[in-house]
């Protein structure tokens, strides 16, 4: 008898921690996942990697700026059309938009966060696979859509808008819209 009130002890500890472990467990902190996307009645869609992305257009000394006009390296991006159907539309152009630079209308403004100094003296400018410009608010040249994938290609640099360019944070956010005809 003295092993069967040992055994019974003993499940009844066991039984009575495993009871304490499931009603002291503790729910951790959750999150938000932000899920977003579109449907669109398009000839094509854009591509994930293309809607949102990041040009890093680099480091400049003020000094390498000396007159109005000055410009920096080339930096190649591109927008990604997917999926694209000629039966519905066989061209597009694309429209760039954003704040433009006071001095120059033809350049997207910098700016920088809250609480970082921005540059002044430059402003950003986006150039089309031809490298000629392209003007803010207006569509580009035309280019020819094929069936599938079709890759658009750009390229982005600072220009100078004043001979004494001042140092400082020199972003710009510029939204794009893809138009079929």
């Amino acid at each position: 008898m003295g092993k069967t009130k040992v055994a019974l002890l003993a499940a009844s500890l066991l039984l009575a921690n495993v009871g304490a472990q499931a009603a002291s467990s503790v729910t951790a902190s959750g999150g938000t996942i932000h899920f977003t996307g579109s449907l669109v009645n398009a000839a094509c869609a854009v591509a994930t990697e293309s809607a949102d992305q990041t040009v890093a257009l680099g480091e400049y000394r003020t000094g390498a700026f000396s007159a109005v006009g000055d410009k920096t390296a080339l930096i190649p991006f591109e927008i990604v059309l997917n999926e694209c159907d000629t039966s519905v539309s066989t061209a597009a152009t694309v429209t760039f938009t954003g704040q433009t630079d006071n001095e120059n209308s033809g350049l997207f403004a910098v700016n920088s966060s809250s609480n970082q100094t921005t540059a002044t003296g430059v402003g950003i400018q986006i150039l089309d696979t031809a490298d000629k410009e392209v003007t803010p608010g207006t569509a580009t040249s035309s280019f020819t859509l094929a069936d599938g994938t079709n890759t658009m290609h750009y390229t982005a640099r600072y220009v100078s808008t004043s001979a004494t360019p001042t140092a400082g944070v020199a972003n710009a956010d510029v939204t794009f819209v893809v138009n079929y005809s």
